[in-house]
């Protein structure tokens, strides 16, 4: 075997490839939806939908359509934030009755929010933390001046200026809370 042939081949070199240039990459347009998805999202009625599209010359529509409302194209957030704004109400715009089920849903929510523990009654809260405080008040103005002689081996003298340093920080305590303007919130 000649030495020509035993030897390896030369290294080949790659060839260049012709490559086109990336199109650039365009930001994803606005999600689109139709009547019927539209009124899924926002939680409101094909009727009305159509009457606020009727009342409202500058909602945002991207496409019109005919027929079932399919052919309709909306951007789903501009259009959702724009039925939010003209759904909106105030309390002067409801009727006696539109009024009266409000105030019935909110009984209904404010029962339901007691019954599971997640609403205190005024009352019954105000009597468990005036025990509370009470028995606060007791322990430190008695308790801890007894405690703090016994661990610091503290005089009488000394026991009895600790109790009114701990009356006078509750006397500004009550203060505090007389200024927050809170109902039964006196000393």
């Amino acid at each position: 075997m000649s030495a020509a042939l035993s030897a390896e081949p030369p290294p080949r070199k790659p060839r260049a490839r012709k490559t086109k240039p990336a199109a650039p990459i365009a930001p994803p347009g606005p999600r689109l939806v139709n009547k019927r998805d539209l009124c899924r999202e926002a939680g409101i009625s094909r009727t009305t939908l159509d009457e606020c599209l009727a009342r409202d010359p500058a909602f945002p529509i991207v496409k019109r359509g005919g027929g079932n409302g399919d052919g309709w194209k909306f951007n789903a957030e501009l259009a959702v934030a724009r039925l939010a704004e003209l759904l909106a109400r105030t309390e002067k715009d409801l009727s006696p009755n539109q009024r009266f089920m409000e105030l019935r849903a909110r009984d209904l929510e404010r029962k339901q929010a007691i019954e599971a523990g997640g609403l205190l009654i005024a009352e019954q809260m105000r009597g468990a933390l005036a025990r509370g405080l009470t028995a606060l008040r007791r322990e430190l103005t008695s308790g801890v001046p007894v405690k703090a002689g016994k661990l610091m081996g503290l005089s009488k003298d000394q026991q009895r200026i600790l109790r009114g340093l701990i009356e006078d920080e509750l006397r500004a305590f009550v203060a505090g809370l007389e200024q927050t303007g809170l109902p039964d919130a006196d000393g």
